[in-house]
């Protein structure tokens, strides 16, 4: 079994006894129905016609920005509350391959918008803006999915909500489920990772590459602006500032001896490689 930085099981393998498949399946059918009844609850209050319509936007698109923003047509950009990026699709043949870690979720949502003629609904946040200035806002499709929920529940996206909690963060979470249930897109099984060892510093395929890789936690380093987790090959992992948040119940120290699994860039750095994490699907605590 193995679970992320948070505690969530995210792998499980092993024999099972004839007695034990039959209450597993047993417990799947339960859970299931359960989630099912819960999604079904839960997108009735996400749909657009159940939101209060004053405030409403209709907009135009005239192109996406990045991976969670949108060009209007009257020159404004907003960014698209519930969305965050994940590493692509798993690797099937190689553990490289070229890192576009946004690319897949840009396309996501440059096919949807296709598919509605770049037409949407809006409706502000809160707060109104971002840290960056750019507007905040909620987004229906023209025929009543939450964008941002759509694109989770399809494995394209991890959910993001914002600074304060809103009712809609609920519609994120039930997405997320149905996406791990289904082992759709960012959930579906992942390959087997690269010891630590086995990297070499001076390897220039590296700097375009993004790899899974496995190692013990030799070293912890703390300080105001980042978590630098050292293992036991040529590879420091780091946690930067506002990624910190990604994992609110973490301390960096209790990781210290512990076998981990984290998923990124690998990049020199100084005598050494680096490799960034930015979500908790990217690190992993195998049992």
């Amino acid at each position: 079994m193995a679970r992320n930085a948070n505690g969530r099981v995210t792998a499980a393998a092993g024999a099972v006894r004839p007695d034990e498949g039959v209450l597993r399946g047993a417990l799947v059918c339960v859970v299931g129905l359960g989630l099912v009844l819960l999604a079904v609850a839960v997108r009735a209050e996400c749909r657009l016609v159940d939101q209060d319509p004053r405030g409403l936007q209709e907009v135009a698109v005239e192109r996406v920005q990045g991976f969670d923003s949108l060009r209007l047509t009257d020159g404004r950009t907003v960014q698209v509350i519930g969305l965050a990026p994940a590493a692509p699709l798993p690797e099937r043949a190689s553990p490289m391959r070229p890192l576009h870690l946004h690319e897949g979720l840009r396309e996501a949502l440059t096919a949807r918008l296709g598919e509605v003629d770049q037409r949407l609904i809006l409706r502000p946040g809160r707060p109104a803006r971002d840290a960056e200035g750019r507007l905040r806002m909620h987004v229906w499709l023209p025929g009543g999915p939450l964008l941002a929920a759509e694109l989770i529940a399809a494995g394209e996206a991890m959910p993001r909500p914002g600074p304060q909690p809103a009712a809609l963060d609920t519609c994120f979470y039930v997405a997320e489920a149905e996406a791990r249930a289904g082992e759709r897109g960012l959930w579906m099984e992942r390959p087997a990772a690269l010891p630590a060892r086995m990297l070499d510093p001076r390897s220039g395929a590296l700097r375009q590459g993004r790899l899974r890789v496995q190692g013990e936690v030799v070293a912890v380093r703390e300080t105001s602006r980042h978590w630098v987790l050292e293992l036991d090959g040529p590879l420091d992992v780091l946690i930067r500032g506002g990624d910190r948040d990604q994992w609110p119940d973490l301390e960096p120290a209790t990781l210290n001896g512990e076998a981990v699994i984290v998923r990124g860039q690998v990049y020199p750095w100084r005598d050494r490689l680096r490799m960034r994490i930015r979500h908790p699907l990217d690190l992993e605590v195998p049992e």
